[in-house]
This record gives structure tokens, sequence and C-alpha cells, in this order.
């Protein structure tokens, strides 16, 4: 079984990674909701969030291209920027901060999932020549059977988000379960890299190593806030 990517002549990536971040900003602000988080507070970090999201996402694919041209959205640096809004937002309300920041980490990998359909349709990148089951053919790379990396990641990332929104209505320290999340997340995103066409030859990469350090930071600042909260 294989499937065939047509050259679109619309642009839909733009479209469905807006789409994805939306529908990550609004369950994130149900869950705070949810949590008696007050209105304004959500509102701001929602605004907040959103504009540390593209800006860390366009800074590092500007880092990792090269090219101010060839700007689009990185995981790694939307990642990132959601980490750096949601902190930011709950240092300025203190208005339940593990509850908050919790809440927006648990629907990082909905949003990241759900992006990568656009990277599927649009063919940006691509996994490593592979001519199994569901294998990818691209009109515009030709007759080049490619695995479907972009696929995995959908599927691999909305499960995180599944079983991390469960824990987190389930569980009290929410943090915990947010650290988790982000841990399952950065190893998801490190090993699924050595399916793609461009690592071939690669031990690890620069971008692998962002994606640690980032998850490494990101567990740091939850480790804090759940300490403090139970203080």
């Amino acid at each position: 079984m294989s499937i065939y990517i047509p050259e679109f002549k619309i642009n839909i990536y733009g479209p469905i990674v807006a789409s994805s971040i939306i529908i990550g900003l609004i369950v994130a602000c149900i869950l705070m909701s949810k949590a008696n988080v007050k209105k304004e507070t959500i509102i701001f970090t929602a605004i907040l969030t959103f504009v540390s999201i593209l800006i860390c996402s366009a800074c590092v694919s500007i880092a990792l291209s090269g090219n101010i041209r060839r700007v689009g959205f990185v995981g790694a640096g939307g990642a990132l920027g959601l980490l750096l809004g949601a902190v930011l937002s709950a240092l300025i309300h203190n208005d339940h901060v593990a509850e908050s920041v919790s809440a927006w980490v648990i629907t990082a990998p909905l949003m990241y999932g759900l992006a990568k359909i656009g990277c599927h349709f649009a063919g940006c990148c691509n996994g490593i020549p592979y001519h199994g089951i569901f294998k990818l053919t691209y009109e515009i790379k030709g007759d080049g059977n490619y695995f479907p990396v972009q696929l995995l990641e959908t599927v691999v990332f909305v499960i995180i988000f599944l079983f991390g929104i469960i824990f987190y209505i389930r569980k009290q320290r929410k943090a915990i379960v947010a650290a988790i999340v982000l841990i399952s997340c950065a190893v998801a995103k490190v090993s699924i890299e050595f399916l793609r066409e461009e690592h071939m030859g690669k031990v690890i990469t620069g971008y692998q190593i962002l994606v640690l350090v980032i998850a490494f930071a990101g567990v740091a600042a939850l480790y804090y806030i759940d300490k403090k909260v139970r203080v």
C-alpha cells in the first residue's frame, strides 16, 4: 500500500499549522478554566504564549536554515516558545501556577502532532527511502518512495497527548504529569529524527541536542513549580 501526495496549487501548510496551534490554545484554555484560573489570566496567557510560539519557532527556523526567507514551523522552537510564554505568564499572575503551566505543556504534543499533517502534505521534509507499507510518493520529489515519518509523528504525539490529559485530570501533581509528558515528547522526537532522510549518515544532530536541552530546561522548571506548590 502506498500513499501518493500530489503537488498542491494552494498553500495548505500554513493553514494547517495555524489551526493546530489554535486548537491547542483552545484546549489549554479549557484546562485552565477547569482549574479555576481567572479569565483575565487565561486570555493574557493565551495571547502571550501564542506570540511566543510564533516568534521562537521563526527564530529557530532561521537559525537552522540560515535563510530568513525560509521561515517555517519548527517544533523545538514552538515548544520553547510555549514554555517561555506559559512560565512567564505564570510568574506574572501567580494564579494556579502548576495547573496553568502544566495545561500548556500537556497540549504541546497535540499542537505538534496536528501540525505535522501540514508537513505531510507539503513535502517540506521526508523520511528515509522506504518501500514497505504506507510508503509515500511525492509528485514534487519524483518517483522516490519515503517512510511516512510525518504521519508517524502525528500518531505518536497525539497518543502522548491523550495519555497526558487523562493523567492530568486524574492526578493531583499536575506539574509532574507535565514533566513526564515533556520527557516522552523529547524521547519520541529524538528517536523519530533517525527516520528522516536528512539524518542519514549522522549520529546525532544539533536539532536533537536542542530538543533535549529544551526538554531538560522545561522539566527543571516544572520540578521547581511542583516543589514550590508543595511547600
